[in-house]
């Protein structure tokens, strides 16, 4: 397989960047429930924020005083970050390129970059991945399964550009941001990732946990067990085409778009409590019909 990327991981903290980064996800048009995630790990930032003072200036002192909080924990998370990228980046993206049906055309590198967010943006070919979760004791994700989950989704663009370039069409982003959140749950609970990874029953973000969709035949499925059926039922001669597979998908998907932007309506306002409150899993979960 020729052009594997590799996943390079930058050790020093810079905390201008992670200032602005924190500022962002706090006014985010779009990403709006980062901000209530933020203050619900961190309350004490809320209440310094509610103080008079500059906004980006106390964002970063309070991001200085946690690393130098947990320095010592910190140094230990990077430094087993690295090691488990020498060891198993290489496999692990070998594994996500086949079961996405992927060449790259060029060599690659994508930029791997601890943040205490509690969650894990990305950009252009770089990618944050939180190590808030460790530093508090939880190990259900690290580095790796961050970066595969985001890789996949740089992967994901590139493929829907051609679809949408070869059939003349836009996917809405309420749409695709679900599409692409559901997949990598398909994509990492495949056996081959989930062995490197050692996942079991990956359940991917909050906001399509509960998302399910109604089939022509009545039956009602989650939203990420639709996408698995319909890929195991992609076959060509010699392998699933995963490009055939999401074409197929969404086919489907384009005439509902404006339900899902319903469903982030929701999302928006209530956020994790999709996840907790009956009257809201209720309303959130009603199926989507396809």
């Amino acid at each position: 397989m020729k052009n594997i990327p590799k996943i390079i991981l930058e050790e020093n903290i810079d905390l201008d960047r992670e200032a602005d980064l924190f500022l962002s996800f706090l006014h985010h048009p779009y990403y709006v429930q980062n901000r209530n995630f933020i203050f619900k790990i961190f309350p004490e930032l809320e209440k310094e924020l509610e103080k008079q003072g500059k906004e980006r200036q106390i964002i970063k002192s309070f991001i200085s005083k946690f690393y130098s909080d947990n320095k010592s924990e910190i140094h230990k998370i990077i430094q087993k970050s690295k090691n488990l990228l020498m060891e198993k980046s290489e496999p692990s993206l070998i594994a996500l390129l086949e079961i996405m049906d992927y060449q790259y055309d060029k060599s690659v590198v994508y930029k791997a970059v601890p943040t205490i967010l509690p969650f894990s943006p990305f950009g252009n070919n770089i990618f944050y991945f939180s190590i808030l979760g460790e530093v508090k004791g939880k190990t259900d994700k690290n580095v790796l399964t961050i970066g595969i989950h985001e890789i996949s989704h740089f992967i994901f663009s590139d493929i829907l550009k051609r679809i949408e370039n070869k059939k003349g069409i836009i996917l809405p982003d309420d749409v695709k941001n679900y599409l692409k959140e559901a997949l990598v749950v398909v994509i990492l609970n495949q056996k081959p990732l989930r062995r490197i990874l050692k996942l079991k029953n990956y359940k991917g973000n909050p906001e399509i946990q509960n998302l399910r969709v109604k089939k022509p035949d009545g039956s009602i499925k989650t939203f990420t067990d639709f996408l698995s059926e319909s890929y195991y039922s992609i076959e060509t001669k010699e392998h699933k085409s995963f490009n055939i597979f999401l074409e197929k998908i969404i086919n489907i998907l384009l005439p509902i778009a404006p339900e899902f932007t319903k469903k982030r309506i929701i999302w928006n306002k209530y956020g994790k409590k999709v996840l907790k409150e009956p009257k809201i899993i209720e309303l959130y979960s009603n199926p989507i019909r396809i």
